[in-house]
């Protein structure tokens, strides 16, 4: 009877346990059912790692590269500086924030100074100069037209009205070569027909140009090259040019010459136009710019007048 006794004990103290354990469990699964379920709850997830890109927070600009040029011609003197310019977004400056010492210079104000250079035979855009300061990037590099009134001048101080920076130019360095601002076909011999002889001069780019009465805008990465054509004598009375095609030996592309609706101020345009002896004019191309391109801009020159189904090929060569 005894050992009986003790396993009924052993028994309903193991039933106990299990009980308990059970209702410890369901306890435990109901309340974190509920604390799930629970639109308030307000547990702090684990934080999360992210990576950041590098972003300015204020905009910066520095001298990376210039070069001074000093031209007899002219009566001033001028930098080319790459300025390399950082934002916190996509790059849009204007000129008017940068100025130097010289209070009576606007570097804003460049046409003046451009058209002088031009009438001089100097063209800027073979360096690729910028004018309009804008990027899709928060870095970039451009290179900007910076003209000196006082020749004598030996250091010239840029400043920035965003950053306050003050950049100092040492003019007596980094002298450029004026040659380098000069394009030339290499072509200056009058090419003679049985029909008339026509003098093809130097090449240039220009830079002032007008459609329907208002400024012909191009993208930053193009240049306008012109031919310059002196009608020296006609057997004719009159002769048309109907079409003129540039093609560049580098590329074997026939790019064709702008039309009569756009203008120069300083040169008729050519294209389409009823000529007589005597007559200078020139022909406008837009091409992409060597400095952007990669592209040399030697090549073949056609030219294709109303009295004859046969074109004229002027080899070309641009220094």
């Amino acid at each position: 009877m005894r050992k009986v006794k003790i396993s009924r004990v052993i028994i309903l103290i193991v039933a106990f346990l299990a009980i308990a354990f059970a209702i410890v469990g369901l306890t435990m699964f109901i309340l974190n059912m509920i604390d799930n379920d629970d639109p308030a709850n307000t547990k702090t997830p684990d934080p999360i790692v992210s990576q950041t890109t590098e972003t300015f927070d204020e905009f910066t600009i520095e001298l990376v590269d210039y070069e001074v040029f000093d031209i007899d011609e002219v009566d001033f003197k001028f930098v080319l500086a790459d300025l390399k310019l950082g934002d916190s977004e996509a790059i849009d400056y204007s000129l008017t924030s940068l100025y130097t010492d010289e209070s009576t210079v606007k570097i804003s104000d460049y046409q003046q100074y451009i058209d002088e250079l031009d009438a001089a035979g100097y063209y800027v855009g073979a360096k690729a100069v910028d004018y309009t300061i804008t990027s899709d990037m928060t870095v970039d590099t451009f290179r900007i037209f910076i003209p000196v009134a006082d020749k004598a001048k030996e250091s010239l101080m840029l400043y920035d009205a965003i950053s306050k920076a003050e950049i100092e130019i040492d003019l007596t360095k980094n002298i450029g070569d004026p040659n380098e601002l000069k394009y030339s076909t290499g072509t200056d011999a009058p090419i003679a027909t049985e029909d008339y002889v026509i003098s093809v001069s130097n090449a240039y780019i220009e830079t002032s140009l007008v459609k329907d009465g208002e400024e012909y805008n191009y993208p930053s990465t193009v240049n306008i090259y012109t031919f310059v054509l002196d009608v020296i004598e006609l057997n004719d009375e009159s002769l048309t040019l109907e079409d003129a095609i540039f093609v560049p030996s580098s590329t074997n592309e026939e790019i064709h010459a702008l039309d009569a609706s756009i203008m120069s101020m300083k040169i008729n345009n050519f294209m389409s136009r009823t000529i007589s002896e005597g007559d200078h004019g020139a022909l406008f191309f837009e091409m992409y710019a060597p400095h952007d391109s990669g592209i040399s801009y030697s090549g073949t020159l056609r030219l294709k007048f109303s009295n004859s189904d046969n074109w004229l090929s002027i080899e070309t060569e641009m220094n």
